[in-house]
């Protein structure tokens, strides 16, 4: 939509890209049906397409939007952190954040494998941008002195697969011993190995 929209508009708007998040959660990009997600959101057909072009780019929008809410809130959980805590706590708001929102993390965590071929590069753009939250927190360490100049891209993306892994493991609780084993370890080569 190019045209600024009214409070109703983007309650609506909201409303189609939660049912559709769900239900790419559920079913998948392939399986998942316009008329249902419609719906379920409480709109027809006919207006869905007047906020949403097609169903790729309800996909699109939708994991978009679920990308901004689960790397914001747990931004925020980073923003004060000390750096010795900052891999306990990204791994801890990866998993808070997925058993308030299992659907939403996993249509995120899922995302790539859904959509279309020619359109993957739309989701590696969109996660290193997501990414960046947490990127520029290592970044202030590094020049603050306190942690070590290394590949933080790199190490960033490592640490979002290792927490988001335990997440999409549905029989590893917070509370389960291989969790905290698995956290412990990587707090300690996090603090061992790039501390200074």
């Amino acid at each position: 939509m190019f045209f600024k929209m009214t409070k109703n508009q983007l309650e609506r708007k909201l409303k189609i890209l939660k049912a559709a998040a769900v239900s790419f959660a559920t079913f998948g990009f392939h399986i998942s049906d316009i008329d249902k997600i419609a719906k379920n959101a409480g709109v027809g057909k006919g207006t869905l397409y007047r906020y949403f072009q097609n169903k790729e780019d309800l996909f699109f929008e939708s994991v978009k939007y679920c990308m901004d809410e689960m790397y914001e809130e747990i931004g925020k959980k980073l923003e004060n952190v000390r750096y010795e805590d900052f891999v306990g706590v990204l791994f801890d708001a990866h998993m808070d954040y997925y058993r308030e929102h299992e659907e939403t993390y996993m249509l995120v965590a899922n995302a790539i494998l859904q959509m279309p071929q020619n359109s993957i590069n739309f989701f590696h753009e969109l996660h290193r941008e997501k990414m960046k939250i947490i990127l520029d927190k290592l970044q202030s360490g590094v020049e603050a002195g306190k942690v070590k100049n290394v590949d933080l891209e790199i190490l960033v993306k490592m640490l979002n697969l290792v927490s988001q892994s335990f997440c999409l493991t549905k029989d590893i609780s917070p509370e389960a011993d291989d969790y905290m084993r698995v956290k412990e370890t990587f707090v300690n080569v996090f603090n061992y190995g790039l501390l200074k």
